[in-house]
């Protein structure tokens, strides 16, 4: 049960544009209304060129007037709403994280409760820069509670700052979950993919993994980077580009397997939909992919071996295996992931760091 005097403050992305961590914090809010949790949000959406297409190019004076605009709704709103909690969604970008100590040692000041909640894979997006570092330490142990997405960051934070991370998955909108199992063809038909349609995404040995097995129709579906389009690509790969939620559902209720060769990842929301809609998954044990499947929901292959990739969906061929992948993967979906389930953990650390004086 929630406590009636807990009150929230997020600073965290609302779309436009959509994203893994603006969608997460539409869904918080929602879950926050329906069960009565008072929050409000600062909000740290990108503006300026950016707002218009995310992949253009960061202006100095945009990032400067956002983060002037982000830390003056901060202290407005901790004045107005007095949170116990203030909950700081970061992704670690290289003049974000720089902001986002900013607003930690504002929101500190005030005396209340910091969770920081690292939203990617930390030791892929801070690197070797030696200023990201620095700040991430700093942020790291200026907050009272660290989550994390995975082992990997967990780990990371441990190593650098001699903090230790709590791990919270992504959740799941239990809508977005099929309620019967998936119909399990007899062959594989199609595989799909969702995402950037870039190399960091394994896109490459995709298109290597299409061009030797023919008689399946690859899908994938996303923004399509310059360099993937230059490359030659075989007819049975399709390139559907940006797609509706609506239509992500679609691919994915027609597809056999989903296949997300990555080689960085934090907690992926493509793999988790993908599991909820009953598909057995080929993926790379990165971020928390393996976490996720666990050997029984589908097979990992290692990062940029598309021979490995060939291998797997030929495994998979095995009708009986996909059945209980697909099982297993819904099983799970279930009983950790969804938005309810998720949301009531985070709560639970809520009150209990109000507890921990």
């Amino acid at each position: 049960m929630i406590r009636e005097d807990l009150k929230v403050l997020l600073i965290s992305p609302l779309p436009p544009p959509a994203g893994g961590i603006a969608s997460w914090t539409t869904q918080y809010l929602n879950w926050s209304e329906k069960n009565a949790l008072e929050v409000e949000i600062v909000n740290t959406a990108v503006i300026g060129i950016r707002a218009q297409k995310i992949n253009n190019r960061t202006r100095i004076l945009d990032e400067i007037r956002r983060t002037y605009n982000i830390l003056d709704d901060l202290k407005v709103k901790i004045d107005r709403l007095k949170p116990q909690i203030v909950h700081l969604n970061t992704p670690c970008g290289k003049l974000g994280i720089i902001r986002d100590y900013l607003c930690a040692r504002r929101a500190k000041k005030s005396g209340v409760k910091l969770f920081v909640h690292y939203r990617c894979n930390i030791r892929d997006q801070v690197k070797k820069s030696k200023v990201s570092n620095f700040f991430l330490r700093k942020l790291a142990k200026i907050a009272d509670v660290n989550l994390v997405l995975n082992d990997s960051s967990r780990e990371y934070l441990e190593n650098l700052a001699n903090c230790y991370g709590i791990k919270i998955a992504n959740f799941i909108d239990e809508n977005s979950i099929i309620m019967d199992s998936k119909r399990i063809d007899v062959r594989i038909r199609t595989v799909s993919f969702i995402g950037h349609v870039q190399k960091s995404k394994g896109v490459i040995e995709i298109i290597h993994a299409a061009k030797m097995l023919p008689e399946i129709t690859f899908k994938l579906a996303g923004p399509v980077a310059a360099e993937i389009k230059e490359m030659d690509t075989p007819e049975n790969l399709q390139f559907l580009d940006a797609i509706l939620k609506n239509e992500v559902r679609d691919l994915l209720m027609e597809s056999d397997v989903f296949l997300l060769p990555s080689y960085t990842e934090g907690f992926s929301n493509a793999l988790l939909e993908a599991m909820a809609m009953g598909l057995p998954i080929i993926t790379t044990p990165v971020g928390a992919n393996e976490d996720m499947i666990e050997h029984m929901g589908g097979l990992i292959v290692e990062v940029g071996d598309s021979t490995n990739i060939i291998k797997a969906i030929t495994e998979l061929s095995d009708y009986d295996k996909r059945l209980n992948m697909s099982q297993w993967n819904l099983d799970k979906v279930k009983n950790f992931y969804t938005t309810d389930k998720v949301m009531h953990e985070l709560v639970f650390h809520y009150l209990k760091s109000l507890t921990n004086r």
